[in-house]
C-alpha cells in the first residue's frame, strides 16, 4: 500500500488519502443481471441508442418506449447508479459512455454495444464513472481490444480484470475519499457543462440571425439584391493530388480536410514547387467539397491545399466574409443536392447551377458579415473559455484518479 505522497514519484493528489491497486471486477459488478420480474409489458422504459450518448460521457437524448417492444430485442439493460461503458471501436476510443443516474423508469435499455457497471459496497460509482472516462482507462481499454478491423470491441475480461487505484481506510476502500475524488471532477464537469450550454446558445442565436439576414424568402422581393450562382460569385480552384511519395517531415504543410477539423493537429510537408492557386495564406476561404461538407477561413499559417478542397477567391463585388457566411448557410441544401451515398461530394456542376441571393451593393454585404462576425468573436471567445475548463479537467484526472 502507498500514501498518497508515495505514489506516482511523490507527486501528492489529496493529503491523507493512501491507495490500493484492486481489479476493477471487484470493485464493480460487470454486466450484471438487472431485476425485470417487477417491470410490467406496458410499463415504459428508456431507451438509450449509442447515437443518445456524447463522447464527453453523458446521456444526451433518450427515447421511450414499452417494455414489451423492446423485450425480446436482446438489448442490454441497465438501471440507475449505472456506468455506461462503450465497448465497440471507435465509439470506444471517442469517449462514449455515461452515468445513468435521474431516469424515471424501472430499467433502461439500450445498444448492445454497452457495457454496463454497477458498483460494489464502499464504492463510490461517481468515482467509477470519472475513472472510466478518463483518457489512460480508454488508452487501456483500447490495447486490449478484440475483433476484426472496424468490429473490434473491449472484452469483458478487461474490465474484470484490470487493476485500478482505489482509496483505502482501515483496510477497505474509502467511500468518503471516492466521493470527495468525484465531486472534485463533477464540479469541474459542470463548469464545462455550463459554457458548451452558453456555447449552444450562441449558435442558436446566430442561426437565427443567418435565417433573418440570408434567407431567400427575406431577399428575394428586396430589389437590393440579386440573385447568383455560386460560380459567378467567387473562382473556385482544386487542391493538388499528393503521394505518400511526396510528404515530408518539413517544408510547406499539407492542408487536408483533418486539417480543417483539427487545424492544431499533426501535418504532412511538401517541398516541390505548387503555384499561387494552390497556395493558402491567412484569411483565405477554403471550401471542403467531398465527404465533409464545410467552409472554413484560414487562419493558421501558410500552406499548400490538397485535393478534394477548393480555394475559393472572391469576385471583386463579393466581401470574403460575406461569402463565407453565405455558403455557411447554404451548405445543408448544397449537401441535399451533392452526389454519392457514402461519401458525399460536390461537383462543379452544382456550383454552376446553385443560386443564392447577395445584396448588390458591398457595402451591405459587409453589414451583414460584422453583424455575424460579432456572434462568431463571442462562440470563439467561449470555446477559448471552455478548453481552458477542459484542460484543467485533465490535469484534475491526472493528480485525483493515481491511475
Amino acid at each position: 500500500m502507498k500514501t498518497v505522497q508515495e505514489h506516482k514519484n511523490g507527486q501528492c493528489t489529496m493529503n491523507n488519502v493512501q491507495w490500493r491497486k484492486m481489479k476493477l471486477g471487484n470493485c464493480c459488478a460487470v454486466n450484471p443481471k438487472t431485476d425485470t420480474t417487477k417491470v410490467l409489458d406496458d410499463d415504459v422504459v428508456a431507451l438509450v441508442r449509442m447515437e443518445d450518448v456524447s463522447n464527453d460521457g453523458f446521456i444526451t437524448s433518450f427515447s421511450e418506449r414499452t417494455y414489451k417492444s423492446l423485450q425480446k430485442r436482446g438489448l442490454t439493460i441497465f438501471q440507475n447508479e449505472d456506468v455506461i461503458f462503450a465497448k465497440i471501436t471507435p465509439c470506444m476510443e471517442n469517449g462514449k459512455g455515461a452515468l445513468v443516474r435521474n431516469m424515471k423508469s424501472k430499467i433502461c435499455m439500450g445498444s448492445t454495444e454497452f457495457h454496463v457497471l454497477r458498483a460494489c459496497d464502499n464504492v463510490s460509482i461517481d468515482f467509477i464513472y470519472q475513472l472510466t472516462i478518463s483518457k489512460r482507462f480508454r488508452q487501456r481499454a483500447e490495447m486490449q481490444m478484440t475483433g476484426s478491423a472496424g468490429q473490434q470491441r473491449v472484452p469483458t475480461a478487461f474490465l474484470e480484470d484490470c487493476l485500478i487505484s482505489i482509496p483505502f481506510k482501515n483496510n477497505k476502500p474509502d467511500l468518503s475519499a471516492q466521493r470527495r475524488i468525484a465531486a472534485i471532477l463533477t464540479s469541474a464537469d459542470k463548469v464545462i457543462a455550463a459554457t458548451q450550454k452558453t456555447i449552444a446558445k450562441y449558435k442558436q442565436i446566430k442561426q437565427g440571425m443567418m435565417e433573418e439576414l440570408l434567407n431567400e424568402q427575406c431577399t428575394m422581393n428586396n430589389g437590393k439584391w440579386a440573385r447568383k450562382t455560386l460560380i459567378e460569385l467567387a473562382d473556385y480552384y482544386n487542391g493538388m493530388a499528393f503521394k505518400p511519395s511526396d510528404w515530408e517531415n518539413d517544408g510547406t504543410k499539407i492542408i487536408r480536410i483533418e486539417q480543417l477539423n483539427n487545424p492544431l493537429g499533426k501535418y504532412d510537408y511538401y517541398k516541390g514547387c505548387f503555384s499561387e492557386t494552390n497556395a493558402i495564406h491567412n484569411g483565405d476561404l477554403i471550401f471542403s467539397w467531398s465527404a465533409t461538407l464545410k467552409v472554413v477561413i484560414w487562419q493558421w499559417g501558410d500552406g499548400v491545399l490538397n485535393q478534394h478542397l477548393f480555394k475559393v477567391v472572391p469576385a471583386s463585388n463579393v466581401d470574403k466574409h460575406f461569402l463565407y457566411y453565405l455558403l455557411d448557410y447554404n451548405m445543408p441544401k448544397l449537401g441535399e443536392s451533392s452526389h454519392g451515398s457514402t461519401m458525399k461530394h460536390i461537383k462543379r456542376k452544382e456550383l454552376e447551377t446553385y443560386t443564392a441571393y447577395i445584396p448588390r451593393k458591398i457595402a451591405e454585404q459587409k453589414r451583414i458579415a460584422s453583424i455575424l462576425s460579432s456572434i462568431d468573436s463571442k462562440i470563439e471567445c467561449e470555446q477559448s473559455i471552455l478548453n481552458k475548463h477542459i484542460q484543467v479537467k485533465k490535469g484534475l484526472m491526472d493528480k485525483l484518479l493515481n491511475e
